[in-house]
């Protein structure tokens, strides 16, 4: 009984001493406001979020892009992420990819007007991250203005 509570208090330590990858304690929240604004005629989406990334992982965030509109996307990381990678990819059975950032040299910010009402996927990654144990604060900013027909 004594080496099987020992067994359990040494795994136990291990765990807590790094044996699992560690999400840092800081929160992300508010971490969107560090994102580039848009401009002032612009309104303010529902889907502006902040997100912890991490090394290899991917965020998709499910979107309606609205016909007769211009959306205004900003992304922004820690600089620890390196450049943030996104892309706007038609959610349909074709999964065109409409916009990539890295054909850009990864710009954080993008005008997109859409004519036709559509669903869109935003991707974000960090291909430049390279820490498998520990995770990053990003943020995304999503805004939009009706076009005047």
């Amino acid at each position: 009984m004594k080496t099987i509570f020992t067994r359990l208090i040494l795994l136990s330590a291990l765990l807590l001493a790094g044996g699992l990858p560690q999400v840092k304690a800081q929160s992300c929240r508010g971490y969107d406001k560090r994102c580039e604004s848009a401009p002032k005629h612009f309104e303010a989406s529902s889907l502006t979020r902040s997100i912890t990334v991490r090394k290899a992982r991917k965020t998709v965030i499910n979107q309606v892009f609205y016909g007769d509109r211009e959306y205004f996307v900003s992304v922004c990381g820690h600089r620890r992420l390196g450049k943030i990678h996104f892309r706007l990819i038609s959610d349909d059975e074709d999964q065109m990819v409409l916009y990539d950032n890295a054909v850009d040299n990864f710009k954080e910010t993008q005008l997109f007007v859409i004519q036709n009402t559509m669903k869109v996927k935003l991707e974000l990654s960090a291909p430049h991250y390279f820490d498998d144990r520990n995770a990053e604060c990003a943020g995304v900013q999503i805004h939009y203005h009706r076009s005047d027909r």
